[in-house]
């Protein structure tokens, strides 16, 4: 396995995928949005599919339709009457019913559909999968120098607000940096298998985790490790490697419930 060029490229992709995904993804999940994970998902989705039917690039279609729909998320204010998750539940049938209506009249629509979906991973170029490893340690960079300010604006608005802390301005910063990251790797590894490594790797981490610090590494280290397993059983087994990886996600929440529920009860 490990002799085939396109497994390492593999690989590489789907640890700096889940590296990346799965720290921002932390925030996401503590800000309890995790509905805006699967928005920007599907906005990336229809941004990539609007793009092939101009002849643009996928890649930049995605970048832009994700940015403003996180863009949009960032500032957005609810009436009274309906609650956020709400209108991410419209934002996320929109963009749904955006990428099955431009793939419908698009020759290979099915071929593009499972691309976008399920991803590719076992075709991505040396240029793209160096492009997932910068992008994951840009994401690391950016969570070391300004996490603490990420975190003081989704645990306590008010309190920063009060410090000075111009809570809009990070708040919205936050959002375009999950925005990025989600654009990058929808086109690599689908939206499916994004959107998992966003909301399953921290969910299972804040249920066996108990601090902050320990959360953010083991989200990571969860998002790099399942991610490539995923790909090795695949190879092996002969099974899609974006599904598989999510197979493994899933069953890490209930394995890390059982763990924390575990010590818990052992104190």
């Amino acid at each position: 396995m490990f002799d085939q060029p396109f497994m390492h490229l593999a690989l590489i992709a789907s640890a700096a995928s889940g590296a990346a995904l799965s720290i921002v993804g932390t925030y996401l999940v503590m800000r309890r949005v995790v509905f805006m994970g699967l928005v920007l998902a599907s906005a990336a989705t229809a941004g990539a599919a609007g793009a092939q039917i101009v002849g643009a690039s996928p890649e930049l279609g995605s970048i832009v339709a994700t940015l403003a729909a996180a863009l949009g998320l960032g500032v957005l204010q609810t009436p009274r009457r309906i609650s956020v998750e709400s209108v991410m539940g419209w934002a996320y049938a929109a963009a749904s019913a955006a990428t099955v209506l431009i793939l419908a009249g698009t020759p290979g629509a099915d071929t593009d559909a499972l691309h976008l979906l399920y991803g590719n991973l076992l075709a991505v170029s040396v240029s793209h999968a160096a492009g997932l490893a910068i992008l994951a340690l840009a994401v690391g960079c950016v969570h070391v120098l300004v996490g603490r300010r990420f975190l003081l604006v989704t645990f306590d608005p008010e309190a920063a607000r009060v410090a000075g802390v111009n809570t809009t301005l990070w708040s919205l910063s936050l959002s375009l940096l999950i925005g990025i990251v989600t654009a990058v790797a929808v086109h690599e590894i689908g939206a499916l298998l994004t959107f998992s490594l966003l909301t399953l790797a921290p969910t299972a981490s804040l249920l066996a985790m108990r601090n902050i610090g320990s959360t953010f590494a083991m989200s990571a280290t969860l998002g790099v490790v399942l991610a490539c397993l995923g790909v090795v059983i695949s190879f092996y087994l002969d099974w899609p490697p974006g599904p598989t990886s999510v197979g493994l996600l899933a069953l890490s929440v209930p394995v890390a419930a059982v763990v924390g529920w575990a010590r818990d009860t052992g104190r």
